[in-house]
């Protein structure tokens, strides 16, 4: 199991995640990004890449609410409607449910980085931020954006 490195400078300074960002900041002033936000051009060539998750109080867990077209190809499935503690892979899931609750709970980013090996994809390296994401005047909800390196880049 690949090791999962939270808010290293590599990540944070990340060309594609600093882009992603500058982008979330012109758009959203002061406020949390919300799902309008998202759905305006500038954000289309993200979408196959954005994960949006919602809490759901009742299981205590997070579901992804919308898992783009490019993860599904990444990882060969499409996990939207699914929810984070599937018991699959805990030690993962465990990480990623700690760093979407502590994206809802301090209303700041969470930066994530791990190394991918697995049905000889293209990719090895994966870099993502996640925010909160506001619904209804209410942050209950994420927005993680996932950048992957090609093998050699």
């Amino acid at each position: 199991m690949p090791e999962i490195y939270l808010n290293q400078e590599t990540t944070i300074n990340h060309p594609d995640i600093v882009e992603f960002l500058r982008l979330c900041d012109q758009v959203r002033g002061q406020g949390y990004m919300t799902i309008p936000l998202i759905q305006n051009r500038p954000f289309l060539s993200y979408w196959p890449t954005l994960i949006l998750n919602r809490w759901d109080a009742e299981k205590q867990d997070f579901f992804y609410s919308y898992w783009g077209s490019g993860l599904a190809a990444v990882y060969g499935m499409d996990l939207s409607w699914k929810y984070i503690k599937r018991g699959e892979f805990p030690q993962t899931e465990n990480i990623f449910w700690q760093a979407h609750h502590d994206v809802m709970t301090q209303l700041k980013p969470v930066y994530l980085a791990t190394s991918i090996h697995w049905l000889n994809k293209d990719f090895q390296q994966l870099n993502a931020v996640i925010l909160p994401l506001e619904r209804n005047g209410t942050v209950s909800e994420t927005l993680a954006y996932v950048s992957f390196d090609q093998k050699g880049s």
